[in-house]
């Protein structure tokens, strides 16, 4: 069973120049509350959020952290708090993931 990772980025308003701070966890729910200070507290100006998978490369026979199209951006918004959108966006063709889904007793491709 592969288990989903979340890795973040924290971008301020110039992204060519990296992320602030970085940083992933296992529990979606818990990295948005990592991460929401920060924005509240305009440390930053945008945080990225990116499902990840882990893999074994091929190439360098290494462990590689592969993105499964999910994505969160979270953002502040005028009452002093973070919205936050979710996005999908389709990966490689070449490439399935087998995730097991909460609550299912099955896998499922995502």
């Amino acid at each position: 069973m592969l288990s989903g990772m979340y890795m973040w980025d924290l971008l301020g308003h110039d992204t060519s120049e990296g992320p602030l701070c970085s940083g992933a966890g296992n529990e979606l729910a818990a990295v948005m509350r990592l991460t929401e200070p920060l924005l509240v507290e305009r440390l930053g100006f945008i945080v990225h959020i990116v499902e990840v998978v882990s893999r074994m490369s091929v190439f360098h026979l290494e462990v590689i952290e592969v993105p499964t199209g999910r994505d969160w951006l979270g953002r502040r918004d005028i009452h002093g708090g973070v919205y936050w959108e979710a996005r999908y966006r389709p990966v490689d063709p070449g490439a399935v993931y087998q995730l097991r889904v909460p609550g299912a007793g099955a896998f499922a491709a995502r």
